[in-house]
């Protein structure tokens, strides 16, 4: 863990990262410009939107995920 994190093979894999992976502009535009290649961006799209229409600033909108009921975590434990 202290290699990976702290030591000094740590810090030359940021930097390698950092200066052999691009920028961080250029990847970020990887997965967009990919999703447009690859004709999936509209599918995508869709999903995200499909799964913030359950969603509102009142919380979930679909029993589902609104209540776990007998499921939840703390009905289980007994906890009030």
């Amino acid at each position: 863990m202290w290699d990976g994190l702290a030591s000094e093979f740590g810090g030359r894999h940021e930097l390698y990262e950092i200066d052999y992976g691009g920028s961080t502009e250029d990847i970020r535009r990887y997965c967009p410009f990919g999703a447009q290649a690859s004709g999936n961006a509209a599918k995508f799209k869709g999903f995200a939107e499909a799964c913030m229409a359950e969603y509102d600033l009142s919380g979930w909108r679909v029993p589902d995920l609104s209540d776990p009921g007998e499921l939840s975590y703390h009905v289980l434990r007994g906890v009030k």
